[in-house]
């Protein structure tokens, strides 16, 4: 990725800070968020890295973040509007990002509850969202997104699982600047949720019946029905008619063999 090329097709208001090899963008995004607190600068900054040493997906999950074979990127902004939750958040991103990868490959997306982005061979994007409380009602929001590009060269141990939206030579720049601006005008209308309709078209494992895990462990089992306009997973546990809204950040979902 060329940082002049993308710094040209940033909006105005949004700094880069581009890295050949950083340990995490969204850590070095929280070191930042909170020095920028203390200085009352609240501008949009963007942390793009080539490879980072300590990736990290949801409930500290390693994410692979070898050189030159992803898009590696951490937008920090600063809200003062009521803070959504990180569900409602990240469903949103998910939304945008699986457009915007569409739009470059022309390989339709799927969205696996509530951050993992899919093509039809496998995971080609994890997204890692969190908040920063900073200074009166002021919150730093980090949006990290991992994007699999290139080859399908995966670990042994992410074999079967991991998949890459494939060759986008000169169109990385386009995509993460496409992705940002995606991503702040989100921020700048919170409770507008029409990307949910594009959440939901793409939403996996609907009608499926699934294990509820929690940290790994099962905790229940039911079938998918849908999403709420907030993000949550509606899901009808067995044994009951009604469907219940999920939230939790630490729940995942498994089809049940």
């Amino acid at each position: 990725m060329d940082k002049l090329e993308l710094e040209s097709l940033l909006l105005d208001n949004v700094e880069l800070h581009f890295f050949d090899v950083i340990d995490s963008t969204n850590t070095q995004a929280k070191k930042i968020a909170e020095e920028m607190a203390l200085c009352g600068a609240l501008t949009p900054q963007l942390f793009v890295a080539k490879a980072q040493t300590s990736g990290r997906g949801r409930m500290g999950r390693l994410f692979s973040s070898r050189a030159d074979s992803g898009i590696y990127m951490s937008l920090l902004y600063f809200t003062d509007k009521p803070l959504w939750d990180a569900v409602s958040i990240t469903t949103a991103a998910a939304s945008i990002v699986a457009m915007e990868i569409e739009r470059v490959t022309c390989e339709s997306m799927r969205v696996k509850w509530v951050n993992d982005i899919y093509n039809e061979k496998g995971k080609v994007c994890g997204i890692l969202v969190e908040s920063v409380p900073i200074s009166g009602d002021n919150v730093a929001i980090i949006v990290g997104i991992g994007i699999n590009v290139g080859e399908d060269n995966f670990p042994k141990e992410l074999c079967g699982i991991a998949a890459s939206i494939g060759n986008i030579d000169g169109k990385e720049e386009k995509l993460v600047a496409e992705i940002v601006k995606g991503l702040l005008n989100h921020a700048s209308a919170p409770e507008d949720r029409g990307y949910m309709a594009e959440y939901r078209k793409r939403l996996m494992m609907l009608g499926d019946t699934v294990n509820l895990l929690n940290c790994g462990e099962i905790i229940d089992e039911g079938i998918v029905v849908g999403v709420d306009d907030d993000g949550g997973l509606l899901f009808v546990p067995n044994g009951q008619d009604e469907a219940v809204s999920i939230h939790s950040g630490e729940i995942s979902l498994r089809v049940k063999s």
